[in-house]
């Protein structure tokens, strides 16, 4: 899995600095009752120099500043790194600490967002341990994403299926999270190149967007056999791994959308001297669409061991049930 980065939004840094005028603003009226300062500087003879409350201006004025540029340094260096099985604070500027928290033992992931946070589409992501410990990610922009991938480490479900090694998927057969397809591009009954058996791929790409993930395999036919991928090679300007992956790329862009280019990891195995594609999708934090052609859109779901399209209205209460849930 990439790292995941995580920064904290301006309303942390805000709230840190309310906090610390707070605090100056009681210790210096704390300090002015346990001394006559303003008789100390006038004997210093300093104030032939410097009036006295020009003097205070200066100070506090430079303190602020001072105390100002620390906290926002604190709050620009400082980061949560979301891997597998741990979420790691850095922070700190010349010295940088490392604080890191298992994710195996979060008992809850929740959403918290204040009126004004709602207002700036920010939300801060709370998770509680095992041991009663809290973990706040404060303010954090483009929360569901984020909150979807913490659940889904949490509870031990990535929504992608890890694969190790494609003999195993080939041995259970297609399922839920696991579909075959022969080719990405090249019909081999009609011996030419298809659009159709590219829409094929990616309906298949939607479904398990759309779903909880899965597993994608090309060069494998419907009964489990590996067949390769050189009839696909030969039909792209660049003819090997390169090429193919730099293709699926293409069609994930222009007929999905870049956002969700992020959910897909295209990798190549060896299976009995044999190349085959092995696609993992993630589910996506949001509804996907094919668009066709004649700039339609389709909505599609992985549903047992097919893809299935879903009616306007049916797709429609499937985002609204699904969506929920994994906010």
């Amino acid at each position: 899995m990439r790292t995941v980065i995580i920064k904290e939004g301006p309303l942390v840094f805000t709230r840190n600095v309310l906090f610390m005028e707070i605090i100056a603003a009681i210790f210096l009226y704390v300090a002015s009752y346990l001394e006559n300062y303003e008789q100390i500087y006038n004997a210093s003879g300093l104030v032939n120099v410097l009036h006295y409350h020009n003097f205070l201006m200066l100070v506090f004025s430079l303190f602020q500043i001072v105390y100002i540029l620390l906290l926002f340094f604190d709050w620009y260096f400082s980061q949560f790194e979301i891997h597998e099985k741990e979420i790691v604070r850095r922070s700190g500027l010349l010295f940088r600490h490392r604080k890191s928290v298992s994710l195996s033992d979060v008992t809850s992931v929740e959403l918290y967002q204040s009126p004004f946070s709602r207002m700036m589409h920010h939300g801060t992501i709370i998770l509680e341990h095992a041991s009663g410990r809290v973990t706040k990610i404060r303010n954090v922009g483009n929360y569901d994403e984020h909150l979807l991938t913490v659940k889904q480490l949490a509870q031990g479900v990535s929504g992608r299926m890890r694969v190790r090694g494609v003999k195993p998927l080939l041995e259970k057969g297609e399922g839920l999270f696991v579909e075959f397809k022969e080719t990405l591009r090249y019909d081999v009954r009609k011996g030419e190149v298809s659009k159709e058996m590219e829409r094929m791929v990616l309906k298949s790409i939607v479904g398990f967007l759309n779903a909880d993930g899965g597993t994608l395999v090309i060069g494998v036919n419907d009964d489990a056999m590996v067949v390769g991928l050189e009839n696909d090679f030969k039909c792209l300007p660049k003819k090997n791994k390169d090429g193919l992956e730099n293709h699926i790329s293409m069609l994930l862009k222009t007929t999905i959308g870049l956002p969700f280019a992020k959910y897909v990891d295209v990798d190549f195995e060896t299976v009995d001297g044999l190349e085959v594609c092995v696609v993992s999708v993630s589910g996506s934090h949001k509804p996907a669409y094919l668009r066709n052609s004649d700039k339609t859109e389709e909505f599609f779901v992985r549903v047992g061991n097919s893809t299935q399209p879903f009616s306007m209205s049916d797709a429609e209460d499937y985002i609204k049930t699904h969506w929920k849930s994994r906010g």
